[in-house]
């Protein structure tokens, strides 16, 4: 599956905004989506960007139970 994701930019120390704004399970979808967005967007602090999210990250026992993990110190 193929995110279209939107960003929008702020000034002022204002943390920039990401939001999701379609889907496609093909990449040409994708693209002629990113496509149409970039052509309606008439915003300079706007932005599309794709993203393949095929499936999340799944961390086994291996990885879980890994003692060269870094812990961080908590204040």
């Amino acid at each position: 599956m193929y995110l279209i994701i939107r960003r929008s930019k702020y000034s002022h120390g204002v943390a920039d905004d990401y939001r999701v704004e379609g889907t496609s399970d093909y990449l040409e979808g994708a693209q002629e989506l990113l496509a149409a967005h970039n052509v309606i967007n008439k915003n300079k602090d706007v932005s599309f960007s794709i993203v393949d999210f095929n499936q999340p990250l799944i961390l086994t026992d291996e990885v879980k139970d890994n003692p060269k993990q870094m812990e961080l110190p908590l204040e």
